[in-house]
């Protein structure tokens, strides 16, 4: 053997005793690419027409509004078609935003620090009729819808939105569109005052919510609320899987964000997945913040699921959705979740085969 020759092994036995002391870091993620659309999918050739293109594009995942008139109807038939493209079909479905129980039990609905209900007059617009998560019967229905839905053959999951309460604070650019300033947390927009959450409140700590000098300021309400909305994410997320099916869910952009503004405490929640709306123009945020929120996000799973950053389509140039993509894998994403599929321009798909396919 001459010297080169052995240089040559000894330099492929090094490189390949580097090889496998590469940490698992170093493992490449295995990515995956969501999108929001609405019900409005046409015909069953338009339909596969869509499938298909995103698809083709590196989305890998639909989550498809519910079509609350055809109800379970309206996936049975688009199923086969998201399959054919080998696309993954998920059920997209407003959890306590839910107006088809005004008549039947309006007692059900969420009530606010000045004792009005959402059934009554809601906030900002008319279709946020927010149930109450207190209620035992809204659990049991919102159990049971889930439940159902989840049966349905080749559904690969079902996805949970407005999983949350109404918003005590609009993010920040939103606020003028209403004629508001919100510098803290104002009666009319702080619910989770119906009367058996003032009593189970009541029940675990001898407080009376209404009573509190300042509830903004009490740690134990707010942290009964946030475990109010995890408690429907727990006993929906027990009928969903125990059909074998997904549970992922829409969230406000970082926990922090998702606490004050919402209630919402979601590095907590049993799910599969999360998708985190890191729409960054509704807090007057640069592009650049989707890596700083999709990294925030991630931390505070713990890497218990993965996380799939929500970007705002209608927000991004094509030019800024190649930027947001990156900043998103940049964080650390699993890949990217795109509402919504009906703002995609032909500059934003040639963008998605860019770069998602590569």
């Amino acid at each position: 053997m001459t010297r080169r020759e052995l240089l040559q092994r000894l330099g492929a036995g090094l490189a390949a005793l580097a090889l496998g002391c590469r940490s698992e870091s170093a493992t490449p993620r295995r990515l995956k690419h969501w999108a929001w659309m609405g019900a409005n999918v046409g015909n069953a050739d338009d339909a596969r027409r869509t499938f298909a293109r995103l698809k083709a594009s590196g989305i890998d995942a639909l989550l498809l509004h519910e079509n609350r008139e055809e109800g379970p109807a309206f996936y049975e038939r688009l199923i086969p078609l998201a399959q054919a493209e080998g696309l993954e079909l998920h059920a997209w479905i407003p959890t306590m935003m839910r107006a088809e129980l005004l008549e039947a039990h309006p007692d059900w609905y969420a009530v606010n620090r000045e004792g009005v209900s959402t059934a009554e007059k809601p906030p900002y617009v008319d279709y946020y009729r927010f149930l109450s998560p207190c209620v035992p019967g809204v659990r049991a229905y919102l159990a049971d819808y889930y439940d159902r839905m989840a049966q349905l053959e080749g559904l690969a999951g079902l996805h949970l939105d407005y999983i949350r309460f109404p918003d005590v604070i609009l993010p920040i650019t939103l606020q003028p569109k209403y004629g508001l300033v919100q510098d803290r947390e104002y009666p009319p927009f702080d619910y989770g005052y119906h009367p058996e959450c003032r009593a189970q409140f009541r029940a675990q700590t001898g407080l009376d919510p209404l009573e509190l000098e300042d509830p903004s300021a009490n740690e134990a309400w707010r942290r009964f609320r946030y475990d109010q909305i995890t408690a429907v994410v727990q006993q929906i997320a027990e009928r969903v899987h125990a059909r074998g099916k997904l549970l992922t869910a829409a969230v406000f952009p970082t926990p922090a964000i998702a606490r004050t503004l919402v209630r919402q405490d979601w590095p907590r929640w049993p799910l599969d997945a999360v998708m985190p709306m890191i729409y960054h123009n509704f807090y007057d945020k640069p592009v650049a913040w989707i890596e700083t929120a999709t990294r925030e996000g991630i931390e505070a799973l713990g890497g218990r699921i993965p996380l799939y950053s929500g970007l705002f389509v209608p927000a991004l140039t094509p030019k800024e959705l190649a930027q947001a993509i990156d900043y998103a894998l940049a964080g650390g994403g699993s890949g990217i979740s795109l509402f919504n599929v009906e703002s995609l321009t032909e500059g934003h798909w040639q963008v998605l085969q860019a770069r998602l396919t590569r």
